[in-house]
């Protein structure tokens, strides 16, 4: 086995045979990805595209990502993606009022019949002391533990040719037999599995627990109206209910920016080391260009505050056009002058309505959220969203 750092082609070129090395490489480092990410979930409701995949790792100004594979002769039997955060415009000085990350983010991918040999931490060593070599001293990975309701997200058997463990890679949970100490409920980490074994082994301790839940949209109309029309969030407190899909209004990209830096800030984080980041008009309309070079769709809800005729709360759904089945619940934020007025259960409602009517197609919706964000997963539960996975934080200092 050798470890190497991959040279990113700027375009898959697949038309020629032989193919360049840059594309044939990353094309496998895709390809292996898709496979692991649907072993875990029984599903392909995650698959990534390879252009996809290239674009979020090349398309954007605030993050880039480099990839060290493993190889077997010519196959790559794993590999490490390290993400590391930039903030536009900021310095490194320590007199700089606005500084550079210090963290840096890594997945270690190996193919199944590869693990247990040393793989994984190979190219686990690379990722640590190439973040080092940049000036990161933090590294964070956010990790597949348990899938704790396969009915759910329609999950089933995963064949692939060629492999010996085509089952047991995921750590089912069944009620009733958790294991009395950590096992307890769907915020809880799974200590056995396979990621959580990797994490202590390498020094990462755990900073937080997320919690995957999944919506049936077949099913969603009825709560998601009640939820909304039973509401008064909006008429009682002097609020208007506005949206979007794809870029943001001219009249509103303001606002809207000024809502994502309070996202950063002010979303549970645990003990995950955030750094600040500073939004305007330029970074977001750049962040739009991004994601549609990804294939990337933006569905958003908004309340509009009548007295400032600003926006004070947002909550946006993900969707690509090459997996029409699904969407992903991304940011969901109220400004802090106006919480506890019921205006988050109505963003989310509203916009799930809003969805259904935009992607008829669709039939599952995924959210992350914080173990400890109970305000949110109780409004998720009310919408009849279902936890299904446990996806840890874990975090090294370097």
């Amino acid at each position: 086995m050798r470890t190497a750092w991959l040279q990113l082609p700027d375009a898959l070129d697949q038309a020629r045979l032989p193919m360049p090395p840059a594309t044939a490489d990353f094309l496998q480092v895709a390809q292996l990805g898709n496979l692991v990410t649907s072993l875990f979930w029984g599903t392909n409701d995650f698959y990534v595209s390879p252009e996809n995949q290239l674009a979020g790792a090349t398309a954007r100004a605030d993050v880039r990502t480099h990839f060290a594979v493993a190889r077997e002769a010519d196959r790559v039997i794993g590999y490490a993606a390290l993400s590391l955060p930039f903030e536009p415009g900021a310095e490194s000085g320590p007199e700089s009022n606005t500084l550079q990350p210090h963290t840096a983010e890594v997945r270690i991918v190996v193919h199944p019949d590869f693990r247990r040999r040393g793989v994984g931490s190979a190219l686990l060593r690379e990722a640590e002391a190439e973040a080092a070599r940049r000036g990161r001293t933090v590294l964070q990975s956010w990790t597949d533990n348990a899938l704790l309701d396969p009915a759910a997200v329609g999950s089933g058997p995963v064949f692939v040719t060629g492999t010996s463990l085509q089952t047991g890679l995921t750590p089912v949970v069944r009620p009733g037999n958790q294991a009395p100490d950590h096992d307890a409920g769907p915020g809880a980490v799974r200590w056995q599995a396979p990621d959580a074994r990797f994490a202590a082994a390498g020094g990462y301790e755990l900073a937080q627990v997320e919690v995957a839940s999944v919506l049936d949209l077949r099913e969603a109309a009825g709560a998601a109206l009640r939820a909304e029309s039973g509401s008064s969030a909006g008429q009682d407190h002097g609020y208007d209910v506005v949206g979007w899909e794809g870029a943001c209004p001219p009249e509103d990209a303001a606002a809207l920016a000024q809502l994502l830096g309070r996202m950063a800030a002010e979303a549970p984080a645990g003990e995950v080391e955030r750094a600040t980041e500073a939004w305007d008009v330029a970074r977001l309309r750049a962040e739009e260009r991004a994601r549609e070079e990804m294939g990337l769709t933006i569905i958003t809800t908004a309340v509009r505050d009548r007295a400032t005729g600003r926006l004070v709360g947002h909550s946006d759904i993900e969707t690509f056009a090459d997996l029409p089945q699904v969407a992903y619940q991304g940011n969901t934020l109220v400004h802090p002058e106006h919480r506890r007025r019921g205006l988050a259960l109505l963003l989310k409602a509203a916009n799930v309505s809003r969805l259904l009517r935009l992607r008829p197609e669709a039939d599952r919706l995924y959210t992350w959220n914080a173990a400890e964000n109970r305000a949110i997963l109780r409004a998720n539960a009310e919408l009849g969203f279902v936890p299904v996975a446990t996806h840890p934080a874990w975090q090294k200092r370097l």
